[in-house]
């Protein structure tokens, strides 16, 4: 889904995602003022081949189930989520990077589906969601005491990443998000 973002006075940064009436030629020949940034192109974030779906359930500041809608550059955007802190501190010289969002994002991971999990030294789990579509290498480097799990639920899996979220990046791009509780 593509994604640009809007610099705020204020430091923050809006997320909008085109709500489908754009090709990737279209995207890529956008040229947008100082204060917009392209997001690079996205890949599912699975483990593997399987049954993960996602959808938005409103935009940060609406009520449920409720958008933000503008046509932006000649094409409509959806606001998906705010950037409300860039630079979050992970730990790690930098093979991690971290800001905190706001936004009501729900997957679906059917039973069976594999997903990739970023598990910190305290425990917490965080969710691959996406990977950069022109990476060149696939294996992250971690810091020491953080680990990747494969993860296969046996029963449909509901994540809710609602209000903040943390969005990790290792330095190959792929996205986590979370904490999710309850996974290993």
């Amino acid at each position: 889904m593509p994604e640009i973002l809007e610099r705020l006075p204020n430091g923050n940064l809006k997320a909008w995602v085109n709500t489908g009436d754009i090709t990737r030629e279209e995207f890529d020949a956008l040229e947008l003022p100082d204060n917009w940034i392209k997001n690079q192109p996205r890949e599912d974030g699975g483990a593997g081949p399987g049954g993960i779906s996602s959808r938005f359930l409103r935009s940060p500041e609406a009520i449920e189930g409720e958008f933000t809608l503008e046509e932006l550059f000649g094409f409509l955007w959806l606001h998906a989520a705010t950037v409300v802190e860039i630079g979050v501190p992970i730990g790690g010289d930098g093979e991690l990077t971290a800001v905190r969002v706001r936004k009501y994002h729900e997957y679906t991971v059917e039973a069976g589906s594999p997903i990739l999990l970023l598990v910190s030294p305290e425990g917490d789990a965080y969710f691959r969601n996406g990977r950069d579509a022109t990476r060149t290498v696939d294996e992250p480097t971690l810091p020491d005491s953080w680990r990747l799990v494969d993860y296969t639920p046996t029963d449909t899996l509901i994540i809710e990443l609602f209000d903040e979220t943390l969005v990790i990046r290792t330095d190959n791009q792929d996205s986590f998000q979370g904490p999710v509780p309850g996974l290993p």
